[in-house]
């Protein structure tokens, strides 16, 4: 028997945060960016919110776990009876984690305003010790969150580069989530729309096209509900340690490492077999040698680099500790073939520039 389930309630479309509304006279905690709240743009969710609201706005790319226990500190002296977590993966992985480790764990609400994550639909939040300079997937079901809402308007200003990068994680977890070993039928029909939809409609958005940015929220979305039931792979595992390292846009690192990783992982049938569906949804030779080749053009379009950009000799230097770090990542598991600590930093050297996979 296998299991299948859909959590959280979507809002979605034009007006979406108007169901905010339903939150009248709560006590709710705002976990936001200091960006998101000087900006003004925190206010179109605050301006729904009739009850007690107090902003938290301390969160930074990557949240930390002493940031982590900063937020809870201040769930629980305010007390709130719920928690909106409004910006990118940053702020809904910073809000869960608040949720999760407070007393009371009060229930959460995420309205995403990047086109990226799908972390408003997922049972994932990615932390990092920075001490260690390590990334931690933490996978737990009371990660969910209540309701997700996905308005496009908030994606209006979201500049190209980042467009770029966040849109390039919606096809790596697409990607990964058709080949994972953890796939169904439910969430296979949820990863290809994804793929198919943000191949097609993540130039446009990156040229600031107000639609296509909407789809590649929709897009974003649907991906991370097939993730969070398959699974991710070896690409994310090696994304977290780089990030976790050097403190990369994990968006970027997925981008420059999911072509190899493609290639790699298509030497066994089933998901050469599976890239090949996808490339055939894109309007592609149904190869994954077609599937690679046209993410590459594709990341090349975005102006993304084909290479990381971390000097040779601390990529050498690090590269025991990134192998072991990949290794050990939870996202490696669900991989849809094993890799072994050689094959794994020929990855990341062929990455880096220092030969190996491409």
């Amino acid at each position: 028997m296998e299991r299948f389930a859909i959590r959280p309630e979507i809002c979605f479309g034009p007006g979406a945060l108007g169901a905010l509304a339903r939150l009248a006279g709560k006590r709710v905690l705002l976990v936001t960016d200091g960006f998101l709240a000087s900006s003004g743009l925190a206010a179109k969710a605050t301006e729904h919110l009739t009850g007690p609201v107090e902003v938290f706005d301390q969160v930074e790319p990557d949240p930390s776990l002493r940031l982590v226990a900063q937020g809870v500190a201040a769930l629980e002296n305010f007390g709130p009876d719920v928690v909106v977590a409004f910006g990118g993966g940053s702020p809904m992985d910073c809000a869960k984690a608040m949720c999760y480790f407070s007393k009371g764990r009060p229930p959460l609400w995420c309205i995403p305003t990047t086109a990226g994550t799908g972390s408003e639909v997922t049972s994932f939040a990615v932390l990092t010790d920075t001490e260690k300079g390590v990334k931690y997937p933490l996978v737990e079901e009371e990660l969910l969150p209540e309701t997700a809402i996905l308005d496009p308007s908030l994606l209006e200003g979201v500049p190209p580069k980042v467009t770029a990068d966040t849109g390039m994680d919606v096809l790596t977890h697409a990607a990964e989530a058709y080949v994972a070993k953890g796939c169904s039928p439910f969430s296979d029909a949820l990863a290809e729309k994804a793929f198919a939809l943000a191949y097609a409609r993540l130039p446009a958005a990156f040229a600031g096209d107000l639609g296509a940015k909407g789809d590649m929220l929709l897009a974003s979305c649907l991906s991370g509900m097939a993730f969070n039931a398959a699974g991710l792979g070896a690409c994310h595992a090696m994304a977290h340690a780089l990030g976790g390292r050097f403190h990369l846009p994990h968006g970027r690192l997925n981008a420059i490492l999911l072509p190899a990783v493609v290639l790699h992982n298509a030497r066994d049938r089933r998901p050469a077999v599976r890239y090949g569906a996808l490339a055939k949804a894109c309007g592609l030779s149904g190869t994954p040698r077609a599937l690679s080749a046209a993410l590459v053009r594709l990341r090349a379009s975005l102006g993304i680099p084909d290479r990381l950009p971390v000097p040779p000799e601390e990529l050498r230097a690090a590269m025991e500790d990134l192998t072991a770090a990949a290794l050990a990542d939870g996202c490696m598991a669900a991989n849809p073939l094993p890799l072994s600590a050689e094959e794994v930093r020929d990855l990341l050297s062929g990455a880096g520039g220092l030969g190996g996979r491409t």
